[in-house]
Order: structure tokens, then sequence, then C-alpha cells
């Protein structure tokens, strides 16, 4: 285990584990948990039942000293909560039903990091996408928590997912709505009540909202719904703000990516290019996405080392745009080389003599064609290439310069 290198008033994460198991223990000796240091987790050996601890961590050491045994009475209470059967028929649970929003990276990260143990079952949570980075979900609203609905218990209910996430959010409808107000066009859900993101969901009601422009929304936590319209510099740059304050300051942040409502979904979005925000906007979405393929990258690494593949896992990185003042991110692909790459804006190709081209992503795609195939299982994507460009694609892809303003 780790040594404990915290400060004296926060625990370290292995103190923080072994307070929480043996407190969850003390209530019921017969529930057998394993701790995993490396994912900090704990597992359940009878439920097969992982419990990620990294957002629990994190709130229980915001807290002062003296607040932390109730707090992890709470987690032992919710621990208990989530992990009790439900025997209701549908009708009887469907009106405990909420929707709830989820970063698609966590399930995704779960993913790889069963497939890298090689033991345990692919998730049982029915997912339904809201843009690029977002998940709903359907959840049973406990008294101290929320308890995910999986797809076994679906059935077991004979409703379909669809159904089921229809008449949670009918549920969330139906439940009074705070919206707060700055300015003239900036609106934000005030409830409090841990719905306040899949609120997101509620897009009649959004669309009630006076804004100029399309409607833009950004949740950057689930405590969050943010809304402006998309001909509002002055509403957007509020929301911009206090989106990069929670994403810098609170322990469980959501995508701070934003979305527009087309109709009745949502779609990501940025501000065109000469737009006085766009530098602002792209930058918070490169930084997010730059610490997903961080993460991806080396739990794929462990997975292709398991596997025996000698698949290199190339970096997402991050260079600065002077005439723009920005940061663009960019992949390397090399010469010779059985790779995997992130999506980025731009891309390098250095041969063994020197840098053969660099282009922007869609560029190099489009003249690479087959060489680039999205690997579809991953997320954030990635493209594998085996092949490097023929001389000729080269010259066509070209050597940008990226310093220059267009």
């Amino acid at each position: 285990m780790e040594k404990s290198q915290e400060s004296a008033d926060r625990p370290s994460r292995d103190e923080f584990a072994q307070s929480l198991m043996q407190a969850i223990s003390s209530q019921d000796s017969s529930v057998k948990l394993t701790y995993n240091v490396r994912e900090f987790c704990l597992h359940d050996h009878s439920g097969n039942r992982q419990t990620n601890l990294a957002n629990m961590y994190e709130e229980h050491c915001q807290l002062r000293p003296e607040q932390r045994p109730e707090h992890i009475r709470m987690l032992v209470s919710i621990f208990f909560d989530v992990t009790e059967e439900n025997s209701e028929q549908y009708e009887e649970a469907r009106i405990h039903l909420r929707p709830k929003i989820w970063n698609r990276s966590t399930f995704e990260e779960l993913e790889l990091q069963r497939r890298i143990r090689g033991t345990g079952k692919p998730c049982d949570i029915p997912l339904y996408p809201v843009g690029s980075h977002l998940y709903s979900s359907i959840v049973y609203d406990l008294p101290t928590a929320m308890r995910s609905v999986s797809m076994e218990e679906l059935d077991r209910w004979g409703v379909s997912i669809y159904q089921a996430l229809e008449d949670a959010t009918q549920n969330l409808l139906e439940i009074e709505m705070s919206v707060g107000k700055i300015g003239d066009g900036f609106y934000m859900s005030a409830c409090g009540d841990n719905y306040d993101s899949a609120r997101l969901l509620l897009t009649d009601r959004i669309q009630s909202l006076n804004v100029p422009g399309d409607h833009i929304a950004m949740v950057p936590q689930r405590d969050a719904l943010f809304i402006a319209g998309s001909d509002d510099p002055e509403s957007l740059k509020i929301m911009l703000d206090l989106t990069a304050q929670i994403v810098h300051s609170q322990p469980r942040p959501l995508a701070p990516v934003p979305l527009r409502l087309s109709g009745n979904e949502w779609v990501d979005w940025l501000p065109p290019q000469n737009h006085p925000l766009y530098s602002r906007f792209a930058e918070l979405r490169n930084d997010y996405l730059g610490s997903l393929y961080e993460s991806q990258k080396e739990l794929l690494t462990q997975l292709y080392r398991n596997e025996g593949e000698n698949v290199f896992i190339a970096s997402w990185s991050g260079i600065r745009r002077k005439a723009e003042e920005r940061i663009m991110s960019y992949c390397v692909w090399g010469e010779g080389v059985d790779a995997l790459l992130p999506e980025t804006d731009l891309v390098m190709l250095p041969t063994a003599e020197s840098l053969g081209g660099m282009g922007y992503w869609n560029h190099v795609r489009e003249v690479a064609g087959a060489l680039i195939q999205r690997v579809p299982e991953l997320y954030p994507p990635r493209y594998r290439v085996r092949e490097f460009p023929s001389q000729a694609q080269l010259e066509e892809i070209g050597m940008l310069d990226f310093h220059k303003q267009e």
C-alpha cells in the first residue's frame, strides 16, 4: 500500500479506503471487499460490484476533520442503499425513477479496466448518449443515494430503456424547477437536489427560456446546469467563468463541453473561430480531452502489453498557436510504427530524415483515406494506423504553418 504523504489534516487514499472498508464490515461482516490500490476502488466479491473511490475521497478531504466520521457513516449508508435488491413491479418502481447524467469516460475507463483484469462482466447499465461526451441513465431515487437501474432489471420489469427513460424524465419534469437568472440571458437550474444536470433532458422547459440565438448548455457537475444564447457573448462569458471555476475546484466535474439544442437533441457546439470567446471554449474543451487521453493511454498501454500486441499509443499533446493565442492539440504519426492516434487539431508526420508533413486532422484523414481506421470501441476516439502515407500523400498533406493567421 502507499505510504501516507498527505498533510496532517488530509488522510491518504489508503487511509480513506481502509476507514470505509472497516465501517462497511462493522455494519455487515458478511460483505467481503477487496481494495484495488491501482484503480482506487473497492471490489465486492458477492455481487461482482466495483465502487470507485476517487470522487468520495475528494469530497471527504474537503470536509473539516470533525465532519469526516459522519461522512464515512453517510457513505456506508449509501453503499448498502445502492446494493439493496428491488423486488417491486414496474408500476410500483416507476414513480421512483429519475434520469442521471454521467461522463461517458466513466464507463469507457471501467470497461478498459475490466478488459485488463480479464474478469467480470461488461457494464449492465442502459446508457443513452447526450452529445459526444455525456450519457444519460436511469436511477432509482433512494433516501440517501441514487441506485443505477440495470438492463436485467428493465427486462424483469418488461419495459424498454426508452420507456423507462421517458418515465424517469417525466417524473423529474413534475418536480418544481427553480431557475436563477443573471443579466438578460443567463439561466441556471438551482434546485440543489442532485438532479440539476439531469434537467438538461427537459428540453421543452429549456426551449421556453428566452435567449438570443440557439440554446447553449453546459453541465460542469451534477448540481449545475447553465443555459445561454449562442448570440449572447455576455451570457456565454458568465457560463464560461462559472464552468471553469467548478471544473478547477469541485471533486465531481462533468464534461465542460458546450451543447446546442437542435430540435429535442443536444449536439456538441463551439462558437465560430472568429468569436471573441472561441479560444476560451476551445481551450477548456482541449484541457478536458487531454486529461481523458492521458488516462486512456495508460490503460491501453497496459491492455496491449497484456495481450502481447506491440502497438504504440500516441500521446495527445498541446502547442500554442501564436496567431490566435490558444492551445491547439496535436499527435505524432511516425513512420514505420503500428499506432493508435488520438483525434487532435493537428497531425505531425515525421520520417526517418525529417518532418514529412503537418496538417489539420480532417485534411490528413481525407488524404490518408483507408490508412486511418477508427477503432469503434474506444472513447475518446482513436484511429489505428499500420502504414505510413506515401511520398505523394505527404506532398498533398503539405507543411502547415500553424503560427500563421488564416
